[in-house]
């Protein structure tokens, strides 16, 4: 099956740092981190911020509400996670996930390790895996390699590969899709190469937009209050409404970069 929403019930946590993960690291299962804004605003990415970077970790960048949210779903290798269904565009992304070289700390850590984007009115089909990308344009094939910076510029379609950095997939000039390549160490005894997916902020979504990420790209009305110690003396609760509904959140600890997009390394 194909993972769509992230499951009830749902821990959160709490952060007052800058947003996105420095480094992916594995969380406890279905964990949230709501980050509250800082006065530093040079350190974050303009607009509203929607990726999913490591093992698997989601950023949502909410402008409204000033405030970002984490979360982690741990799943299993060969899961299926329906990142973004927008109906009535056409428009299905989804990311398949790998799992590590071997156990850490009794944890299997997972990763998206291939992006399948589907636009069907423009009759086009993109899988983006850790070692190439393949373009299916009507009945046309192309295939383009992380090995070299490289271009495709079609009718209502821009590919474009930086040398195993990302590639940027831009169709009809109004729906555009960045997935980062992260590299590791080939003899690395647990980390394997992963990809990330950051949906910029001024993509023209319809209202019925879905999935792990799309269900974000429409502001939910969000409010942090009652912040007080939680059950371990270095972390603090607090209870979030999200749409109504009551959630509670405590406080972790995570890594932070400071450059525009969500890339991890």
């Amino acid at each position: 099956p194909v993972v769509s929403a992230f499951p009830t019930p749902i821990t959160y946590t709490l952060e007052t740092t800058p947003p996105c993960p420095k480094e992916a690291k594995g969380g406890p299962t279905d964990a949230m981190t709501v980050v509250f804004p800082t006065t530093d605003t040079e350190t974050k990415p303009p607009g509203q911020l929607t990726c999913v970077t490591g093992d698997p970790h989601f950023v949502i960048r909410f402008p409204k509400s000033q405030l970002d949210v984490c979360f982690n779903i741990d799943s299993q290798p060969g899961k299926i996670l329906n990142l973004v269904s927008d109906p009535d565009l056409g428009v299905v992304v989804n990311g398949q996930l790998i799992g590590a070289k071997m156990m850490k700390n009794n944890k299997l850590s997972t990763y998206i390790g291939t992006v399948g984007l589907s636009f069907r009115k423009q009759n086009l089909k993109i899988e983006v895996n850790t070692e190439r990308i393949t373009v299916k344009y009507a009945s046309q094939i192309f295939a383009m390699s992380w090995a070299e910076t490289s271009h495709l510029i079609q009718k209502r379609l821009s590919v474009t590969v930086v040398k195993n950095r990302n590639v940027t997939i831009t169709v009809n000039n109004d729906l555009s899709f960045v997935i980062l390549l992260n590299r590791v160490w080939k003899k690395h005894p647990v980390n394997i190469d992963f990809l990330e997916v950051y949906v910029p902020p001024y993509n023209n979504f319809s209202p019925s937009v879905h999935g792990l990420l799309g269900q974000f790209i429409q502001e939910p009305n969000i409010q942090v209050y009652d912040i007080r110690p939680g059950s371990e003396p270095e972390k603090s609760e607090a209870t979030m409404d999200v749409n109504g509904h009551t959630l509670t959140v405590t406080r972790g600890v995570q890594k932070y970069y400071e450059e525009e997009i969500g890339r991890a390394h």
